[in-house]
């Protein structure tokens, strides 16, 4: 079931992400412990304000993403481009982010990031919060359409999404958004009014919504 949340606008919204992100860095330790943040423009503002006000994470803090564009890693596409400053602020170590490794082909990228959390999880891993972004269209990471999530590996956390448009994608799969203890939907505007209302009354006809039927507790937080 989805929880939901309103808004009255961006910054409020965001003022309150930040105050449940802000526990999550501060008391990740020593076991290891992720939070994973969305690419796009609806999270930049939480990562200027880790930039600007730091916190001092816990020492079992990592950093994951919900899907990475097949594009160098300086690239403006790059979603771990927008957290590169965010990332020197906080003073966390590269291997405490968990990235993807775009240098390497699309499968064998997916292949490795899957890789990567499986032996997150191996070593006691947990991820205590996802925020995910939610496309007009009701798409979320690189999840476009329902097939694809019902196509996902239920044994692979991470696959490759080809885009006749490009770039092509590697994102995290339902297998991995099971495993979250918290995600939290991140919408802002008047435009997301029509996808909101349908994760909450029609889910079932949502990308975003099929993506997480089985994540342990989900909310969606709108700025109206």
């Amino acid at each position: 079931m989805i929880t939901a949340q309103y808004f009255e606008t961006a910054e409020v919204l965001f003022d309150a992400v930040l105050r449940i992100v802000a526990p999550v860095l501060c008391n990740a330790g020593p076991a290891p412990t992720a939070l994973i943040v969305p690419g796009g423009r609806t999270p930049v503002r939480l990562f200027g304000a880790l930039t600007s006000t730091p916190i001092v994470p816990g020492s079992g803090l990592h950093l994951g993403y919900t899907d990475e564009r097949h594009v160098p890693e300086t690239d403006p596409q790059s979603n771990y481009a927008l957290t590169v400053a965010m990332i020197h602020a906080l003073k966390l170590p590269p291997a405490r982010v968990l990235k993807v490794r775009t240098e390497l082909s699309l499968e064998d990228a997916a292949t490795r990031y899957h890789e990567t959390w499986r032996m997150f999880f191996f070593t006691g891993g947990t991820i205590r919060l996802a925020l995910l972004g939610l496309g007009n269209d009701g798409h979320t990471c690189s999840l476009f359409t329902p097939e694809q999530v019902r196509s996902c590996d239920p044994d692979r956390y991470a696959a490759p999404v080809l885009r006749d448009t490009g770039p092509h994608r590697v994102t995290v799969t339902p297998a991995l958004l099971n495993r979250v203890e918290h995600i939290i939907f991140l919408a802002a505007g008047r435009e997301k009014a029509a996808v909101v209302e349908a994760m909450l009354r029609e889910p079932a006809t949502v990308t975003a919504a099929l993506a997480v039927r089985d994540a342990p507790k989900v909310s969606l937080w709108h700025a109206r």
